[in-house]
């Protein structure tokens, strides 16, 4: 009964991994069927179609929409300042853990065994609006729902003995006590941000639905919304090879499970 209660788990790690790969796939897809524009090319597409639209009476619709992938630069007018690095940017994501040893009971080795865990202290994400910029002009990005591929600025552990009360990086604050599970070790920093003047590809929907031409979240949930500061083509190898790892990860899952499943009914008879 247990042999098929683990096999069970195994194929149920097969279909979540073969759902991850389906979506993987897609985003693949997506990414590879998707023509480049400039920002011209698709600004004077945007403005033939509204002008299109109004001649035949149907300017207060939705107007222009279509997906579109634009490759350029981060501007912003009004940017951010990073919590941890303390840098300029249009999105970051900040998370502050400590991490710990404690002490469990292994009832199977009838013995007390040291493992090493982390707790989340603090988190979060913040992005404003800003423009993309390639050399033919630039275009709004409204940043809200996308998949956000950033940078990495900091990725630090402190030793909990160099920390003392507060902990306190950039313009990041926050009063620790003694309290906690287990033997602290130490806080790990981690930041991720979208910096100005960065080169970033963009794969997203473009509108004038806000009254001017926007890059956003495609009102289609089956569409992707992706902003990332590797190129087109190491996404595409990133993705691909993704794919493969998890119809491997899949198939073998399932192989196993099926197989533990089988012998554990095997067993009952």
């Amino acid at each position: 009964m247990i042999i098929a209660g683990i096999g069970g788990l195994f194929v149920i790690v097969g279909v979540v991994l073969a759902l991850v790969r389906r979506s993987q796939q897609a985003k693949l897809q997506a990414i590879a069927s998707t023509e480049t524009s400039t920002v011209q090319e698709l600004s004077s597409l945007a403005s033939s179609v509204n002008n299109e639209l109004q001649s035949i009476g149907q300017a207060g619709g939705t107007g222009f929409r279509q997906m579109a992938e634009l490759k350029g630069v981060i501007r912003s007018d009004s940017p951010l300042t990073s919590e941890v690095a303390n840098q300029p940017c249009v999105y970051y994501k900040m998370e502050v853990r400590r991490e710990y040893e404690e002490s469990q009971y292994d009832s199977e080795k009838g013995r007390h065994e040291t493992r090493r865990t982390s707790e989340t202290l603090s988190n979060n994400s913040q992005h404003v609006p800003f423009w993309l910029e390639d050399a033919t002009g630039r275009i709004l990005v409204q940043p809200a729902g996308a998949q956000i591929d950033a940078q990495k600025v900091v990725d630090r552990f402190e030793p909990a003995q160099a920390i003392g009360g507060t902990i306190s990086f950039g313009a990041f604050s926050l009063a620790i006590g003694g309290g906690g599970a287990g033997r602290t070790l130490g806080y790990r920093f981690e930041e991720s941000i979208l910096p100005l003047d960065r080169a970033v590809y963009l794969l997203g929907e473009a509108s004038t639905s806000s009254g001017s031409l926007a890059i956003q979240k495609p009102l289609d949930k089956g569409k992707r919304f992706i902003i990332s500061v590797k190129s087109e083509e190491e996404l595409m190898r990133s993705t691909g090879s993704a794919v493969m790892w998890l119809l491997a990860g899949a198939i073998g899952s399932g192989v196993v499970g099926v197989a533990l499943v089988a012998a554990g009914m095997l067993g009952r008879l």
